[in-house]
């Protein structure tokens, strides 16, 4: 199954041409949602720069309005930004999503999860010093969680620093378990019903 957008690093090179392969490519077999799209302002530092990637963030939000698709939103350092522009968008005609990556606070988690989005929760969960993580974990509810990998980055431990893979996500699976006192079987069942639920996968 596959995802298909344009990370916002890339938005200053993004055309109309580009937004219409990301359609054409949205009804393609098998293609689930529309992403890895959003806001990131850690090595983008300008307004200008800001603004161009809120407008192709927009563009391909709309798509997936028109599309029936969820998103994969990916945000970093652009908390606000990104949380204004996915309420404004959840007020009508979206088909849900996926935080991937969720690494904000416990207050911006609870503004998601009461749209009724999922929060992607991958290798961070494990590192010892993810104290903001492990807090917004325990408190949404596991029916709004995702595990995913961000390969090939953000290895949990034990093997933090080395290429990531699905193969680890056991070890998230196992964090989730033990910050929410159940098995890691019921992490890994409810987690994949949730994710075959939202991207509409039935096995």
């Amino acid at each position: 199954y596959g995802a298909v957008g344009i990370h916002p690093d890339d938005a200053d090179k993004m055309t109309q041409e580009t937004l219409d392969e990301i359609r054409r490519l949205s009804h393609m077999d098998k293609m689930v949602a529309i992403g890895e799209i959003g806001l990131d302002y850690y090595w983008h530092k300008e307004e200008e720069e800001h603004q161009i990637q809120q407008k192709m963030f927009r563009a391909q939000l709309d798509i997936a309005r028109e599309e029936k698709l969820p998103f994969m939103i990916h945000s970093r350092e652009a908390a606000e930004d990104t949380l204004n522009i996915v309420r404004e968008y959840m007020q009508g005609g979206m088909y849900g999503g996926i935080i991937h990556c969720f690494s904000y606070s416990r207050e911006i988690a609870a503004e998601y999860l009461k749209m009724g989005l999922y929060l992607g929760i991958g290798g961070v969960v494990t590192f010892k010093n993810a104290k903001k993580l492990k807090e917004t974990v325990q408190y949404a509810p596991l029916s709004q969680l995702v595990l995913e990998t961000d390969c090939p980055y953000m290895s949990p431990e034990p093997n933090r620093g080395k290429r990531n893979s699905s193969l680890n996500l056991p070890y998230v699976a196992q964090a989730i378990a033990e910050l929410k006192e159940i098995t890691a079987e019921e992490v890994i069942d409810v987690t994949r019903q949730n994710a075959e639920k939202l991207l509409g996968i039935h096995q």
